[in-house]
């Protein structure tokens, strides 16, 4: 495990192309001893997941710019600068950027090994295009399930 503090300057770390999204990684698991992964996401107007389920992932959402629309099964809440969502491992949940501006957010995912393994191989796979069957058949390797095909 890492013991000496990680500086990461702004605009500076991995970045992934992820259904339409770009994902800055800040600290990735294998710096935190597998307890976390910590990205600056970028979310232009329209885009954003479905609804998904991550069976092993819990996400913390603090919003920077714009606004973030989360839902849930129980509805939907609007988040802008300032405002925190936590989504729990093994809950239903997707989010938008329903504005007209680019939202950002720096997303915490702990433990994070499976988010961030997913990540990686979207972005690998799909080279930053939005390829349904592909992202769906990588979610299930990576335990993240989305409703229509659980």
């Amino acid at each position: 495990m890492q013991k000496d503090a990680i500086f990461v300057p702004a605009g500076v770390g991995e970045t992934m192309n992820v259904l339409g999204g770009t994902h800055i990684s800040k600290l990735i698991p294998e710096q935190s001893g597998g307890s976390c992964y910590a990205m600056e996401i970028i979310v232009p107007p329209g885009c954003g997941p479905p609804m998904h389920s991550h069976e092993i992932d819990s996400e913390f959402f603090y919003v920077t710019q714009g606004e973030i629309t989360f839902t849930t099964p129980d509805g939907e809440k609007v988040g802008g600068p300032g405002d925190f969502c936590f989504l729990p491992a093994g809950g239903y949940h997707g989010f938008r950027n329903n504005g007209t501006v680019d939202a950002r957010a720096l997303v915490v995912v702990t433990p994070g090994v499976a988010a961030h393994d997913f990540f990686s191989a979207v972005d690998a796979e799909t080279k930053g295009a939005i390829d349904v069957p592909v992202v769906i058949d990588l979610a299930a390797k990576h335990a993240i399930r989305f409703p229509e095909v659980a």
